[in-house]
């Protein structure tokens, strides 16, 4: 999966950056710069880059897939086991139902505790290019202005 976004800010080897809206509008020149802009991520970088500067990073397919599962998958897979195992203790469906949102609710907590106490490194996303920003955005008109001009 790769983003771009645009270097707010630099620390040493860390890059901030604020990521571009991944969306069919984000990429045209008909808005101002600040309507193109979403959240705010650090990432570390070696390389040469300015304030102002395009950064295109990736994130690894494989990491992506596995966050995928943890976030969305594991919830729904606890819900479906604490609906089986209240009903194999015998209880009511209305109570196997009641469990199985207590288990989301629990897979949910756990998630949570997980990322913010043991989860020691982010996930590292790899700078793939770098370019100048060449392009400054007026909000009142709505155009893009080239600074050359």
């Amino acid at each position: 999966m790769t983003s771009n976004g645009k270097v707010i800010g630099i620390n040493g080897n860390k890059i901030k950056l604020r990521m571009f809206k991944e969306s069919s509008c984000a990429h045209c020149s008909g808005c101002g710069e600040a309507n193109k802009l979403a959240r705010e991520l650090e990432i570390t970088y070696d390389g040469n880059v300015e304030i102002g500067d395009i950064v295109t990073f990736e994130l690894e397919d494989m990491k992506m897939l596995k966050i995928g599962f943890i976030v969305y998958i594991l919830p729904i897979l606890m819900m479906i086991v604490g609906f089986f195992i209240s009903k194999k203790m015998g209880a009511e469906e209305k109570l196997s139902v009641l469990v199985s949102f207590i288990f989301l609710i629990g897979s949910f907590a756990c998630l949570h505790i997980y990322d913010k106490y043991f989860v020691k490194e982010k996930v590292d996303m790899r700078v793939v290019a770098v370019e100048k920003d060449t392009e400054t955005f007026s909000a009142d008109s709505c155009s893009g202005i080239n600074k050359e001009q």
